[in-house]
């Protein structure tokens, strides 16, 4: 039997083994959960084609005040909350999400699939669920699609959205983090979008979970030229191996549900992922073989 600890990694997450060609993340997490923290710390980012519908975002809005189209964006602040709500609406009338997925698999071959990183929510199941055909069709192994959730403590995300370049409001804040766990806490008890079989992985994404090198010297975190600490260990669950079934050991599982129950927001769709950590309820959710 595996023991909680050979389950509980501290080192950067290697999608199939570090392999270039062939894998999809869909990195769920709700709005200044720190996703794009973790693709620069926690994983090979570099290996992947990142699609992150707010890059296009900036770029309509630098269109729109540049070339003086779009004027319904023009001289919007991502400051504004109520500005941030109204440039979301523009993309998603525009389809953007179903154009960027065609570039980039425009120049895809069976051969070398290149690799996709989906930053993601997950308040919607649809995120996922009305993108994998599209992938499977193309040619990916339902193996080598994966999920990882950055999950974050709401009250430290809520702060980190306040200190962002664009804001997101609080309402729409809430339903990201509210979505993202109730959705993620539907594959915990082993509904996993249909055609994914890859590895499914839950980031605990809070400063103290985070360990920084430490200068020999000053022993004051290390940092980069942009200012960023230097990752010497973080905290993930991997909670289902690539092409494997699910149902975890009972430690692994209760381990996950109390990070859930700490960390999501406590809001009536939220109450019955507190508590589930009891021994009868975790036997409904993977039933003991015989």
């Amino acid at each position: 039997m595996l023991s909680f600890r050979q389950y509980l990694e501290e080192k950067l997450i290697m999608y199939n083994q570090g392999k270039r060609y062939g894998q999809i993340v869909f990195l769920a997490g709700g709005a200044g959960s720190g996703k794009g923290f973790a693709i620069d710390n926690f994983m090979e980012g570099e290996k992947f084609k990142v699609r992150d519908v707010d890059e296009w975002k900036r770029a309509f809005m630098t269109l729109a005040d540049t070339r003086k189209i779009y004027p319904e964006i023009q001289k919007l602040s991502l400051k504004n909350p109520k500005d941030v709500y109204k440039l979301h609406m523009f993309v998603k009338k525009k389809g953007i999400k179903d154009k960027t997925l065609d570039l980039l698999l425009r120049d895809a071959n069976t051969r070398h699939l290149p690799n996709i990183m989906f930053d993601i929510t997950m308040k919607d199941a649809s995120d996922i669920g009305d993108v994998i055909p599209r992938l499977v069709e193309a040619g990916y192994d339902s193996k080598n699609i994966h999920l990882t959730w950055v999950l974050t403590n709401y009250a430290v995300a809520i702060i980190n959205n306040r200190n962002r370049t664009r804001v997101v409001p609080e309402d729409i804040m809430l339903l990201s983090h509210e979505g993202a766990a109730t959705n993620m806490y539907n594959v915990v008890k082993g509904k996993l979008p249909r055609g994914l079989n890859g590895g499914v992985r839950v980031i605990l994404n809070n400063r103290v979970n985070t360990i920084a090198w430490a200068d020999p010297d000053t022993k004051k975190p290390m940092k980069t030229s942009q200012g960023n600490i230097i990752v010497k260990d973080f905290t993930y669950l991997t909670f289902k191996k690539e092409g494997k079934s699910m149902g975890p050991e009972s430690d692994v599982l209760r381990q996950l549900l109390g990070w859930i129950a700490e960390n999501v927001p406590k809001t009536r769709l939220t109450k019955d992922m507190l508590g589930t950590t009891d021994p009868d309820i975790m036997d409904n959710m993977y039933p003991k073989k015989t």
